[in-house]
């Protein structure tokens, strides 16, 4: 946990804000799940959820490349940063091929448009949607199983016809989705453990 503060204040009152709220904070930091996952290095040995299954992660010299038989397989470039970003964008190309079928579906079905989608990491959202009806997706949606993605693209497509989530843009999602709590039951409980696990 990360207590953020304007420079000019003194350490003397910041200290005694923290032994205040002392009590609020071991409350909130008892909340946090033990298992989140640490943020991935893309190592050799690690194991990575992919699409809502575990897979394991090994390093070669040639290509990064992804089945479900043979795991994870990662090009070892000539930096780390090189390599952790090279995989993020494979992740990124796989999670994008996934989406825009899902999102013409419902873009037809619900007689809307997207005017643009972007991927990328995000510390506390799955998606978001602005009032130019453009989406930007989280890459960590990558770890989630297909119907949990759906759900999310289904979440964030109703937007562009409501953008708040009054009655109605529930029925919009109710519509394409009838059983769409159990999505929303999935991200609030296990969920949190992969939305950190790429930044």
């Amino acid at each position: 946990m990360v207590l953020k503060h304007p420079a000019r204040i003194p350490k003397s009152q910041l200290e005694n804000f923290l032994a205040e709220k002392q009590d609020w904070i071991l409350t909130k930091l008892k909340k946090i799940p033990n298992d989140i996952p640490k943020t991935l290095k893309f190592e050799e040995g690690e194991s990575i959820h992919i699409f809502g299954s575990m897979y394991q992660i090994y390093l070669n010299d040639k290509n990064t490349f992804f089945d479900s038989k043979n795991g994870f397989n990662i090009r070892n470039e000539k930096t780390e940063s090189l390599k952790i970003k090279k995989s993020k964008q494979y992740l990124k190309a796989m999670l994008l091929e996934i989406i825009e079928p899902i999102m013409v579906k419902f873009e037809s079905n619900l007689k809307t448009k997207v005017k643009k989608i972007s991927i990328r990491t995000m510390r506390s959202l799955w998606g978001s949607c602005n009032s130019k009806n453009e989406l930007s997706i989280n890459l960590s949606l990558v770890h989630c199983p297909i119907s949990i993605i759906e759900y999310i693209i289904l979440h964030e497509i109703a937007h562009t016809i409501e953008h708040n989530h009054s009655r109605k843009f529930w029925e919009i999602v109710k519509s394409q989705n009838p059983n769409y709590k159990i999505s929303e039951k999935w991200l609030k409980e296990t969920g949190k453990k992969y939305i950190y696990y790429l930044n």
